[in-house]
């Protein structure tokens, strides 16, 4: 109902309706309602109204209803006015659309209505009273046409029946139960939620929504076809329990646990026998020419000495990096007379190696000597003599030299002192012929140098010594190793620790 409407005021009921109350012009889509409201908001209801009582069985009447304390008598049937024989039905007009065929309701004519109809309008009853109003559901809109109007008659109306001036008593026999005339308002459509009979909306479904869901539903798929195949696999790796467990640990024990053993070292033996020298093979050369010093006077000697060292630095250094042993370059003393050293007291005729502090000392005296006699046999006495001395350094890098000295010191007999100090002279022979072996084609060593070289070192052994100790092996026990190793160029050949005793004489 709309927020702006206000009732009409209440008539007098014994004040009788005026004529022309009713709109004299009729609306577009229907007729004019004498509320004022618009008869196109309202709606007729869908169900249909009960207008008729049921006629009762055979042998059995129906009750009828009544004022109280008044039998309604012998009466068979209750029918509307507008539907009992010449009944015609009057009342103000009915809001809602006519039967179709007919015309709409207009204003009333002036003067009397024709003969056989009743009045069109709503008026007082025989009684002089109106009846009270009534608050039931408004009539369907449906009536007759006037008896004599033509279908298309526009000054007949459809009208509804008048009511009797008894207040809701009955007429007679077959007459209707009269109703109080009443406001006519349309009903407020009240909105229904949904139900079972009304359509929802389609909602429409996020596509975003669907690919999340679609992705997820791959991840889930996924994730458990990994896991089944991860459980029906080869792995034999057991599954870590899901909680700790309670028991404690077991506690330590109060001795401790043997440390690992580390392999034991060497013994002296192994040391001189199976030393990782005599695998580094031919040994590689420095490509060093000979010094062109004049080794006839101090200076000259000293600074001869000094220009071999170095190459011989480089050539072992490469061997014994071979042999995965340290190296450490000696140092060099030229001395002439009497010398004190770590090792002992040399008087300065011989040529000697301390292994304390891994120096090699050369007597300039001796060398001097042999110069001025040959130049030739003085330059390969001193570069022999030299690799000679050198060769003890490396008995010393690689652990030979002192295992031997104390095998020396431990020998049984002194017979077996001496053989175990000429197996480590003639090695240290050996190294030196495998380093001018080596260095011989750039020093150059052949011709007469060569020569003479062949023949010192076949005239070198303990029966040329004064006195004759025999710790250096004979002459041709020297030969025989300074041959060996020059020819071959590698220190492998020289192993005199495992030789025969006859080539250690």
């Amino acid at each position: 109902m709309s927020d702006n409407w206000t009732p009409p005021p209440g008539r007098n009921p014994d004040e009788p309706e005026r004529e022309g109350d009713q709109p004299t012009d009729q609306p577009a889509n229907g007729p004019a309602r004498g509320d004022g409201q618009s008869p196109l908001w309202w709606t007729e209801s869908t169900e249909k109204q009960k207008e008729y009582l049921q006629p009762a069985p055979p042998g059995e009447q129906p009750p009828l209803v009544g004022p109280p304390g008044q039998r309604p008598g012998n009466l068979t049937w209750n029918l509307p006015p507008y539907s009992q024989p010449g009944a015609t039905p009057a009342g103000p007009p009915q809001a809602g659309r006519p039967p179709a065929g007919h015309a709409p309701a207009g204003p009333p004519p002036a003067g009397p209505p024709p003969a056989g109809t009743a009045p069109a309008g709503p008026g007082p009853s025989a009684g002089g009273r109106r009846g009270a109003r009534h608050a039931g559901p408004p009539q369907s809109g449906r009536g007759t046409q006037q008896p004599g109007a033509a279908a298309g008659d526009s000054g007949a109306g459809w009208q509804q029946p008048a009511p009797t001036p008894a207040e809701g008593g009955f007429q007679g026999l077959g007459q209707p139960v009269q109703q109080p005339q009443t406001w006519q308002y349309p009903p407020i459509p009240i909105p229904q939620p949904p139900g079972p009979g009304r359509r929802r909306k389609p909602r429409r479904t996020s596509r975003a929504l669907l690919i999340g869901l679609v992705v997820l539903a791959v991840l889930v798929v996924g994730s458990g076809v990994t896991l089944i195949l991860r459980n029906t696999g080869d792995d034999k790796v057991p599954a870590s329990a899901e909680t700790p467990t309670t028991a404690p640990s077991v506690t330590p024990s109060e001795t401790p646990s043997a440390t690992p053993t580390t392999p034991a070292p060497p013994t002296v033996d192994e040391i001189v026998t199976t030393s990782r020298l005599y695998t580094v093979g031919v040994l590689s050369p420095t490509q060093c020419l000979e010094p062109k010093a004049v080794p006839s006077t101090f200076a000259g000697a000293k600074a001869y000495y000094g220009l071999i060292v170095p190459c011989m630095n480089r050539t072992w250094w490469l061997a014994m990096k071979k042999a995965s042993l340290p190296y450490r370059a000696p140092k060099l003393v030229v001395f002439a007379g009497p010398m004190k050293t770590v090792c002992g007291a040399e008087s300065g005729n011989r040529a000697f190696y301390c292994g304390t502090n891994e120096t090699i000392y050369m007597p300039y005296a001796l060398g001097a000597a042999y110069y001025k006699r040959n130049p030739v046999t003085g330059r390969v006495w001193m570069m022999n003599t030299l690799a000679h001395e050198y060769g003890h350094h490396v008995q010393k890098l690689s652990g030979i030299y002192a295992a031997s000295l104390s095998r020396q010191v431990n020998a049984a007999s002194p017979a077996d002192q001496l053989t175990e100090s000429r197996r480590r002279e003639l090695q240290a022979s050996c190294f030196g012929s495998a380093y001018l072996g080596a260095a011989g084609p750039y020093i150059p060593l052949r011709g007469p140098l060569l020569a003479t070289w062949k023949v010192l070192i076949a005239n070198t052994g303990d029966e040329y010594s004064r006195p004759r100790v025999h710790d250096r092996g004979n002459r041709v026990n020297h030969n025989y190793w300074s041959v060996r190793g020059f020819n071959t160029k590698s220190p492998n050949v020289c192993n005199t620790f495992v030789a025969q005793t006859v080539l250690t004489n």
